[in-house]
């Protein structure tokens, strides 16, 4: 009983490694990004929707052939696009707030350091008025990053889905159950070793100085890596030539 039990414990964790090994490199670029200083990004950000990815694909995963009849698996590669979008995005901004610095740089002025002042003085006295926005923007803030993170690892997680319904419905229902219980758990211990990663002193002073620089590639990179693997182009244009909905 005992030994049965080892195996079905083995069995979880590989099953596990061999699904989310490229979620360490994703993992790491989202906690990399955490260690900006000024970034929207937090750590539990990344966490919370690690977390909440992983339920959705375990969630599509358990409705098995039944999803994968209208939403077929490839589908999801195409979400590649709006990780390279994130990407594109923290580049723009990069690109922008570096340009920002030489500017600032170049030409400073009286004028402009009268009007932050200024501006300043008027936000100090509205203060009190804009408590309830300011919440209602952390609270939306917040869940955009969560929500960022998961839709990235949704989009990664074809291979998940792919493993995981064969192996769902050979298996019992108390099976389920654990699988289920067993790779949240190990989601767990993927964070905590990728936030050790990057929080070594060295890595960690070395991310809060270039992570800036690095995230929006990275993005880029895993969003194209994402299309290609997944196939969704050779499956989108089987579809337009055939003119038949399929999910193979």
């Amino acid at each position: 009983m005992i030994i049965e039990i080892l195996k079905f414990i083995l069995k979880v964790i590989i099953t596990f490694c061999l699904t989310n090994i490229q979620d360490i490199v994703i993992l790491i670029n989202f906690f990399l990004e955490a260690s900006e200083k000024e970034s929207l990004l937090k750590n539990d950000h990344v966490i919370l929707g690690q977390y909440l990815g992983f339920s959705i694909l375990l969630m599509l995963s358990l409705i098995g052939y039944t999803i994968s009849a209208i939403l077929p698996i490839k589908i999801f590669g195409l979400l590649g696009f709006l990780i390279i979008y994130f990407g594109l995005n923290g580049l723009y901004h990069l690109i922008k707030d570096l340009w920002k610095k030489r500017k600032n740089n170049n030409t400073k002025n009286f004028q402009e350091i009268l009007q932050n002042e200024q501006i300043e003085f008027i936000e100090i006295h509205q203060m009190d008025d804009n408590i309830d926005l300011k919440e209602n923007q952390s609270f939306c803030d917040d869940l955009k990053q969560i929500v960022k993170v998961s839709v990235v690892t949704i989009a990664n997680g074809n291979d998940n889905i792919a493993i995981y319904v064969p192996i769902f419905v050979q298996s019992t229902s108390w099976q389920i159950i654990a699988y289920g219980l067993g790779f949240l758990f190990m989601v767990g211990v993927l964070c905590f070793v990728c936030y050790c990663f990057i929080h070594f002193p060295p890595i960690y002073k070395f991310a809060q100085k270039y992570a800036h620089f690095i995230s929006p590639f990275i993005f880029i990179a895993l969003g194209i890596y994402i299309l290609i693997d997944s196939e969704c182009f050779p499956w989108l244009i089987k579809i337009i030539r055939t003119g038949k909905w399929t999910n193979i």
